[in-house]
């Protein structure tokens, strides 16, 4: 990575020792997400990490020999959450249920502002936005893809549809919705009346 997401004052040699501790493992990276959730990327340190999780700051070296692998580590705990495949059914149903997770997990929560910070991180980062993508996005993105391609197979949705273009306006919709849910012109557009319009572009024309 780039010059952002490297520690020089915390950088280190790889130190052996006994064999790593799961639960030590996951206060660490605990008390890293919630670091990336208050000062985001470029205010990581390693020595604020190791004070948060209670822990010598070469236990955290021991893990994670480097700030980077720290930061890759720590992506990979947003996937605790990742929402496995909804049960066969409806297209619509199925998005439904997924998206409406995705609207409830409001920018506010401590994966939303990690994003948040991603995101502005990674415009000067390429580095970081990769990471992001691969590690946290890719696998929610997946579990959508498969629910589009599933309806496919089926005939619910049109053979010529572009997923990769389908996914952001499924999504992104739903973080908007979730960032300004406190006002009235989001509380008035639910989950199932986003669905229906966007799957109303999606499905095979009917014959009149």
């Amino acid at each position: 990575m780039t010059a952002a997401v490297r520690d020089d004052q915390c950088a280190t040699a790889v130190r052996k020792g006994r064999p790593r501790d799961a639960r030590i493992d996951d206060q660490v990276t605990s008390a890293a997400l919630e670091a990336l959730a208050e000062g985001g990327f470029e205010g990581l340190c390693v020595e604020d990490v190791a004070q948060r999780a209670g822990v010598a700051k070469t236990t955290v070296y021991r893990r994670f020999p480097t700030r980077d692998d720290l930061i890759a580590g720590t992506l990979e705990r947003l996937n605790d959450d990742l929402p496995s495949a909804p049960p066969p059914g409806p297209v619509r149903d199925r998005l439904v249920g997924l998206l409406s997770d995705i609207r409830r997990r409001t920018p506010g929560s401590v994966r939303g502002r990690i994003l948040m910070h991603a995101a502005a991180a990674g415009q000067r980062e390429p580095d970081l936005a990769e990471l992001v993508q691969a590690r946290v996005l890719a696998p929610r993105r997946r579990v959508i893809r498969d629910v589009i391609a599933d309806a496919i197979a089926s005939g619910e949705v049109r053979d010529d549809v572009d997923v990769d273009a389908v996914i952001p306006v499924l999504v992104g919709s739903m973080i908007y919705l979730g960032m300004w849910d406190m006002t009235s012109v989001a509380q008035d557009v639910t989950v199932e009346s986003t669905v229906d319009t966007i799957l109303r572009g999606m499905t095979p024309a009917t014959d009149s």
